[in-house]
């Protein structure tokens, strides 16, 4: 299994600990789904779909119904390729966070419905673009992987 590690892990400091899944697929043009919402600062942040895991739910049922509540989005989670995680500090919240994070490659259905969270913006990006506008460094290197193991060009 892929496995990294993204930030350092500061010694006697308590971290909010999330477990997520996320989903990466591709459209008849090797654009990628992402979610596209309003950070504290009020500049775009980019991140991959997905999200928390609820209690006792499967990584694949989390992605189904994050895809559905983030961009209206009907996916079919195919295989997990990847694991990563990022400690970090939030400054607005003043909070140390330890978000762990498991990548699946998914298949795309197709926008089916509104989405339900209102702050949350389906958008499509290429590849390229994908790198340089995803928001947290582990997201962009599972993208990275599952970008290699997908798409014949990459």
């Amino acid at each position: 299994m892929l496995e990294r590690t993204f930030g350092l892990k500061k010694p006697n400091t308590v971290y909010k600990e999330r477990i997520g899944a996320y989903g990466i697929g591709f459209d008849s043009n090797d654009k990628i789904p992402v979610a596209m919402t309003h950070l504290y600062n009020g500049q775009k942040g980019y991140f991959l779909l997905g999200g928390g895991i609820d209690n006792g739910e499967r990584y694949v049922d989390c992605i189904i119904r994050e895809c559905m509540e983030e961009a209206g989005l009907s996916v079919i989670p195919k295989q997990f390729i990847c694991k990563s995680d990022y400690y970090h500090y939030i400054e607005q919240t003043n909070t140390y966070f330890h978000g762990t994070g498991y990548f699946y490659y998914m298949e795309i259905n197709g926008v089916i419905t509104e989405p339900t969270e209102p702050d949350h913006f389906l958008v499509w990006l290429t590849v390229d673009e994908l790198k340089d506008k995803l928001f947290l460094p582990h997201q962009a290197w599972a993208a990275e992987q599952i970008c290699k193991l997908y798409l014949t060009r990459y």
